[in-house]
């Protein structure tokens, strides 16, 4: 973006001064003033730039104004003043589709009221969140990406209750402690809000404070409305908390309402309007405090809430099991390893597919308790194979997404391999490329803790994700498992072999073990075996098995 002039423009010389002092505006793209925002001179009610400037630096501006709608682009440019006014320069920031933050700064003075008009334009004085401004303008964009690319976003607005009825016991002063606290709480309760992230560019929430007592989210990427509405309870109880002042702990009501992109509204007009109704329903109503604008979204929620609560059951009384399936070396076609894998109960998944289990368990947090119900038992049953004679048998454990963003991860390993009284260089966990590139953002941190504690980093379903081969590199990992999408490929696509020629010949360059899963034929084990892979995985060695059943597999393959 361009920071600098590109034109010089002369002032002409009439009784009106090209130049004024500090000021910043709202500007429709003809050259109306919307809002004057801010101005060191006092007294000015202008309804248009030629109000204020003359007629050739107004020419200018206009080309400037739709340069900057056009492009969207920030650029800047400095106009001299006539003798002995000095320069202006003239800001350009494209917001909403015909407006454009203009401001004006006094060339000669430090940059320091520049920032503070920003600071007018786009930011809350109160929370220092972004402004109702702001939101609009970015929701913008949002709204015409999304549905470009015909994918979903929700927008939240917040009405916080009850602070009204307590300010008897603070002052104003602490009514805004209490506000600025709110808002902190709503931008850590959310992963880079407020800030483009280049690694993360769809992830990336807003939160801003719209009026006086709300506050709006804006989730640009979301599977569907159930991710919604688990942020927005998780937001809305956290503001829930106490608030402490003086020593005192003020409580607030916090009401919700969700519209969503695009069955709500493909505009912003539409979605704002549609979530504030929905807010209005949360706050009147009884029966919750997030209401979703969508009907048939509320009734999916609530068919969610049912498959929550027997998944919860389900945890409690032990419901679930394990099966393994093995891993074989390439060569000489011994079992090296086994991985764990989760067989949910029949009672959930009968009726439900597994897929929307497994999404839900991850969205309500129970992934994590059944997280630890695997590694647990994992851990137990290698304890008793080794026990058994397989001194050299590993495992491996999948690790999604939450479980691999636990402070702890590292911490909760150690114990289960030290209640069963297992060395960690026995165990592989298991990883998928998102998840690497996630962890890439914090320098590794969780690779780096793994690999202190001595346990195995396998990246699973690779070629489908976005790791880098710089990422490969750097996180420390010691392998890959090739996507069984890219091993069914061999024998009817040679692009699928030559992939798969490719991953391996990666893996091996970097001092990598490449894994192939996914091996239901003889061919593919003979053009897995010629290409180099190491170990092989799939449904042609055998079906996943039962523990029972792993030991006389064992004994017969190993044999």
């Amino acid at each position: 973006m361009s920071t600098t002039p590109d034109h010089v423009l002369s002032a002409e010389p009439v009784g009106v001064q090209a130049t004024r002092g500090h000021m910043a505006m709202i500007v429709t793209g003809d050259g109306s003033i919307e809002q004057l925002l801010q101005s060191d001179e006092t007294g000015l009610n202008p309804g248009n730039i030629d109000d204020l400037w003359p007629t050739a630096t107004t020419a200018r501006i206009r080309q400037n104004l739709r340069r900057a709608l056009r492009s969207r682009e920030y650029f800047a440019e400095e106009i001299p003043g006539q003798e002995p006014a000095p320069s202006s320069e003239f800001i350009y920031v494209a917001q909403g589709r015909n407006k454009v933050l203009l401001i004006v700064r006094d060339a000669s003075q430090p940059a320091g009221a520049l920032s503070r008009m920003q600071q007018l334009a786009y930011v809350d004085d109160v929370t220092d969140l972004p402004n109702r401004e702001f939101l609009l303008d970015e929701l913008a964009d949002i709204v015409d990406q999304q549905c470009l690319k015909e994918q979903r976003a929700a927008v939240i607005f917040i009405h916080i209750d009850e602070i009204e009825e307590q300010r008897g016991a603070f002052g104003h002063g602490q009514l805004h402690s209490i506000l600025r606290e709110l808002g902190s709480r709503l931008t850590a309760e959310l992963r880079g809000p407020n800030a483009a992230d280049e690694t993360d560019p769809e992830r990336r929430s807003i939160v801003a404070r719209i009026d006086y007592r709300q506050f709006a989210v804006v989730l640009p990427s979301i599977h569907g409305g159930e991710d919604a509405e688990a942020v927005t309870a998780r937001l809305t109880a956290r503001l829930q908390e106490p608030v402490y002042v003086n020593g005192n702990a003020v409580k607030v009501r916090a009401c919700a309402g969700i519209a969503l992109l695009p069955q709500d509204g493909k505009d912003v007009k539409t979605l704002c309007e549609h979530a504030s109704a929905a807010m209005e329903d949360a706050r009147t109503g009884r029966s919750s405090s997030v209401v979703f604008h969508s009907g048939t979204v509320r009734l999916r929620s609530l068919q969610r809430q049912d498959l929550e609560f027997e998944l919860r059951a389900a945890l409690e009384r032990e419901e679930f099991t394990l099966n393994f399936l093995p891993v074989v070396d390439a060569a000489s076609g011994r079992v090296t390893a086994v991985e764990a894998l989760l067989r949910w109960p029949e009672s959930l998944v009968a009726n439900q597919s597994t897929r929307k289990v497994i999404l839900l368990a991850e969205r309500t947090g129970l992934i994590l308790p059944i997280g630890d119900w695997v590694l647990g038992t994992c851990c137990q049953q290698l304890r008793t194979w080794r026990d058994a004679g397989f001194d050299d048998l590993r495992l491996s454990v999948n690790l999604s997404l939450q479980e691999f963003a636990r402070a702890d991860l590292a911490e909760r390993i150690a114990g289960a391999l030290d209640a069963s009284g297992l060395a960690p260089d026995c165990i592989d966990t298991e990883f998928t490329e998102k998840t690497l590139c996630r962890d890439a953002v914090s320098g590794f941190e969780v690779c780096n803790m793994l690999r202190s504690l001595g346990v195995g980093l396998v990246v699973d379903d690779y070629g489908l994700g976005p790791s880098s081969i710089a990422e490969l590199t750097q996180s420390g990992v010691d392998g890959i498992k090739v996507d069984n999408t890219l091993v069914a490929q061999i024998g009817s696509n040679p692009r699928g072999k030559a992939a798969c020629h490719a991953a391996i010949s990666l893996a091996h360059a970097l001092d990598l073990t490449a894994i192939a899963e996914g091996v239901e034929t003889e061919e593919q084990t003979e053009v897995l075996t010629g290409l180099g892979a190491d170990r092989l995985q799939g449904f042609h060695f055998c079906q996943p098995l039962e523990a029972g059943e792993v030991v006389a597999f064992l004994e017969s393959r190993n044999a």
